[in-house]
């Protein structure tokens, strides 16, 4: 009995949180939180002007509460990818 326990151990393997060595090449087609509307300095970011798009160079989608209704650190055109320095607190 105990070696059927050890066998069905082995067979459900053990988890990964981390991505695979695979998966490394994959990261840049995940998304990213991106500034879809031209944003002067001062003004807030809402739903409106970012939002989560393909590739990832900025900063991770479950960041996207913790930017909304924060201002922009400097005027942030259309198209650029969002980033800890362009979001003041």
């Amino acid at each position: 009995m105990v070696d059927a326990v050890r066998v069905a151990e082995k067979a459900l393997g053990s988890v990964q949180f981390a991505p695979a060595p695979s998966e490394a090449s994959s990261r840049r087609f995940r998304r990213s939180l991106f500034v879809v509307e031209d944003v002067n300095q001062g003004e807030l970011f809402t739903e409106r002007n970012v939002h989560s798009i393909r590739p990832a160079e900025g900063l991770h989608p479950r960041a996207f509460h913790e930017v909304l209704g924060k201002c922009a650190a400097r005027d942030v055109e259309r198209g650029t990818a969002l980033s800890s320095t362009l979001v003041s607190s």
